[in-house]
């Protein structure tokens, strides 16, 4: 496992699992129980800390998921050590398994929300085996020097709740051991200690099937997540180690707790990416993407026609040859009622006049009706084709991906300055005929075309037309002006225009909105050599 996969996993669990501030009143808060421990524990008074904890347990008024999450976070640590809570849910009823069941109460802990008491990190700071913090030191610098093995003289762990803020600056020094990121200055084999505590110390049967009666369901669900990182951690551990079975299981569990804090789509998307770079079975080849590709920067290069349904097509067939059905129903096109989006008053015009230059549904016509996520996924597909291909190739290592706008102007220009149409003389959006150079919303007839009420499709087609006509610009790219308006990195903003755009929305350095996918938006492949 390396160092850099591990820190991955660990701000992962504060970016999809967030922490939880103290309850509001009218849900479990509004028992007297954790008000009561945290003025206890405020003034020092162990002796009523375990007083409460014994008749709050004694009144069975707790959650027992959160009971059994939090044992699962006393059982991540080794014995004697601190621990640094964060909040109610990971400070009292691990407070409750110490007093009221004798439940590793080697362990101190230490609420970081307390901490920022003065009175509380002074009491702190004055109490062994802590003598050596001075008192009215800020909280910072308090919880640096307790995180100190040379201070503490004791391990020093963090919940997984901690705020993320206040470990960064150590983040090299935090190692993932279950529910909990234990501080060390030097390296350890942290994977061999998540195991033995996930496979000997953990109870994890209540997460397959609850024991009993869940009073705070919701609450349960969203702390589950946080075992997250430490089963994705497991995963590719087992499954490096070749034990399939294993690794099935907590992949299993993980997306058990997922669904249950709705959170599938995020975990789903984080085993994938552990999933190894094997050569995908695909009907394109590296040559094929290279053929396509124009360069248009030092090491950039843009695809000479938008994507295509032929292309999208092939997309669609591998990741059903390689049955990946979830990623399959997410990008699968949407079909468009093209007659509908004709003006009334040509809806009686036969399909050899309304598809005159080819249906926007042919091979060669741009895919369109697809969601910006659609896009990003057949670009880390086609880059995942051409990066683990052993055939001939002329670059080592590429990413295929959608431009951003600088990259996008750049390439639609073709080398012109100042022109805002990507065409040689390019201030006009036809030719000294009088014929469209794109396919956009005419306002005019064509000059070489016959004026009927067909009028609106004289620059070439009522909708989108074939990817590779009218005339390339310098850099060999069709249809940066028109046809399909272009995504762009950024969700929801496009460059170039489309067929039904008015002329400036088509310009090369006009910026276009979106707000869901339609049969306007389309994309281009860029591709960039990151190693050649």
């Amino acid at each position: 496992m390396t160092y850099t996969f591990k820190i991955l996993l660990f701000f992962l669990s504060f970016l999809l699992f967030p922490t939880f501030a103290f309850p509001a009143p009218g849900r479990f808060s509004e028992k007297p129980y954790e008000q009561r421990m945290r003025d206890a524990e405020i003034a020092g008074d162990r002796a009523q800390v375990a007083a409460i904890c014994r008749e709050w347990y004694n009144s069975g008024q707790y959650s027992s998921g959160v009971l059994n999450w939090n044992y699962n976070a006393l059982m991540s640590v080794e014995e004697n050590s601190i621990l640094f809570t964060h909040n109610e849910n990971d400070t009292y009823p691990a407070l409750l398994l110490q007093y009221a069941l004798d439940v590793r109460p080697d362990v101190t802990i230490l609420n970081i929300q307390l901490l920022e008491n003065q009175k509380y990190r002074d009491r702190v700071a004055q109490s062994r085996p802590l003598a050596n913090i001075p008192a009215g030191c800020g909280l910072e610098e308090f919880i640096n020097r307790l995180a100190s093995a040379g201070v503490l003289g004791k391990p020093a762990y963090f919940g997984i709740m901690s705020n993320k803020a206040l470990l960064k600056a150590d983040e090299g020094k935090m190692y993932l051991t279950g529910l909990t990121l234990k501080y060390s200055e030097k390296p350890f084999d942290n994977i061999a200690v998540l195991r033995y505590n996930y496979e000997n110390r953990f109870r994890t049967d209540y997460l397959d099937l609850p024991i009993s009666p869940e009073s705070q369901p919701e609450t349960v669900a969203s702390i589950n997540l946080n075992y997250i990182p430490a089963l994705t951690l497991l995963h590719r551990h087992y499954t490096a180690s070749g034990e399939a079975g294993k690794a099935g299981r907590v992949k299993e569990l993980a997306l058990k707790i997922a669904r249950s804090g709705h959170r599938e789509a995020e975990v789903n998307a984080l085993f994938r990416s552990q999933e190894p770079e094997l050569p995908v079975q695909s009907a394109i080849s590296p040559k094929s993407l290279e053929k396509t590709m124009k360069k248009v920067g030092d090491k950039l290069y843009a695809a000479e026609t938008e994507t295509t349904n032929a292309q999208y097509e092939v997309f669609l067939q591998d990741l059903l040859k390689n049955k990946n059905f979830d990623q399959l129903t997410a990008c699968r096109t949407t079909k468009t009622d093209w007659r509908t989006l004709l003006p009334e008053n040509l809806h009686d015009l036969p399909d050899d006049v309304v598809f005159k230059n080819g249906h926007p549904d042919d091979d060669g016509a741009p895919v369109q009706n697809i969601g910006h996520e659609s896009a990003k996924q057949y670009c880390e597909w086609i880059t995942k084709v051409y990066n683990t291909s052993t055939g001939k190739k002329k670059f080592k290592k590429v990413l295929f991906r959608l431009p951003t706008q600088e990259e996008w102007t750049l390439a639609a220009s073709g080398g012109l300055k100042d022109e805002p149409y990507p065409w040689p003389g390019g201030y006009y959006i036809r030719n000294s005929k009088g014929c469209y150079l794109c396919n956009l919303n005419a306002s005019e007839p064509c000059g070489d075309c016959p004026a009927d009420k067909a009028s609106e499709a004289n620059d070439g087609g009522f909708f989108p037309v074939p990817a590779t006509a009218y005339f390339p610009n310098a850099f060999g790219l069709y249809n940066v002006s028109g046809n399909v308006a272009e995504m762009l990195q950024e969700s929801g903003q496009t460059m170039g225009g489309s067929w039904k755009d008015p002329a400036y929305s088509c310009q090369i350095r006009t910026l276009g909105n979106y707000s869901e996918a339609g049969p306007t938006i389309g994309f281009r492949v860029f591709m960039e050599v990151i190693e050649e």
